[in-house]
Order: structure tokens, then sequence, then C-alpha cells
């Protein structure tokens, strides 16, 4: 119960911030810019995160085939089975122009925190020990000298899942 009240308040927190919008690609910066739209112009780095992993094993006696996905699989460790191939991960690539820009209200205010909800910073959200991962999407933000500091703290906003 406590969890749920964690992400209750929490969301209640962003709910009461001003919201950052984020144009991805040259052609809507360039339009953006023509409308006299204040921009934090940024380039996309390539990114990507683990989206899972495998390994095949075979039955020695049978000689069939498995893939399993969990490092505690007793195949992987039996007499039984032989690797056929070894932990292989797959990879999510996240596919975005090469040119984003975060639109900055001209009213904002020095030290004013708000709520970015498409980030253009590659961050993680969560990490598994078991190989997976993925990036984080929204994120708090610190308006500080005509910049946004992006408030990531990865001990708190990236959950490290173990099991």
């Amino acid at each position: 119960m406590a969890f749920w009240n964690f992400w209750k308040r929490k969301k209640s927190e962003i709910d009461n911030l001003r919201k950052i919008k984020t144009i991805r690609g040259q052609k809507n910066i360039d339009k953006a810019i023509a409308n006299g739209i204040n921009l934090i112009i940024k380039n996309v780095e390539l990114f990507s995160t683990v989206e899972g992993k495998y390994c095949i094993v075979k039955n020695k006696k049978s000689g069939k085939k498995f893939k399993i996905y969990d490092f505690r699989d007793q195949r992987g460790y039996s007499e039984d089975f032989e690797i056929v191939q070894d932990w292989t991960y797959k990879y999510k690539k996240h596919q975005f122009p090469h040119e984003a820009a975060y639109v900055i209200p001209k009213d904002i205010k020095d030290g004013e925190i708000v709520f970015v909800e498409d980030l253009i910073e590659n961050l993680l959200s969560y990490s598994y020990n078991q190989g997976g991962s993925d990036r984080l999407k929204s994120c708090k933000a610190l308006w500080k000298n005509n910049d946004l500091k992006i408030l990531y703290n990865p001990d708190v906003d990236c959950i490290k899942v173990v099991g």
C-alpha cells in the first residue's frame, strides 16, 4: 500500500507542474522558429536498450533444442543439456530524427521546476540484472540560466530490478 501511495503522491506532484513539450525533426523545428517559438535545440544521440536475452540449449539424449530466457533456468546448468548458442542480447534501437527541441514558454521563471513529457536525453528508466533495460520517457527539470537542467537521479529515477 505504501508503494501505491508513493506513486499517487508522485503523480499529484507532476500534475501541478508546467509541461514542457518536445518537437522532433528539422522541418518542425524550422516551422517553430518561423513562428517565433522559444526553443532549446539539441542533437539526438543514438541509443539502444537491452530488450531481452536468450540462450539455446540442447537435450543431450533427445537432441531437442530449447530457447531459454532466464539465467535461473536449470537447463542452462544441467548435465542433461548442452549450450548450443551462448547468451545473446536483443537490443531495441530508438529511432528518432537527429534533431529535437524543447518548447520553452515565454513566461518561464528562473528556478521554475517543470515536467518534460518527451525527453531528448538518453537516460535509463529501469535496468534488470537479467539483461533488460529501457529509456526514460519523461522527467522533471529545472529552468536555470536560460537552460533546462534535467532532474534525473539514477538512484531514484532508474528502477533496478533483481530477480
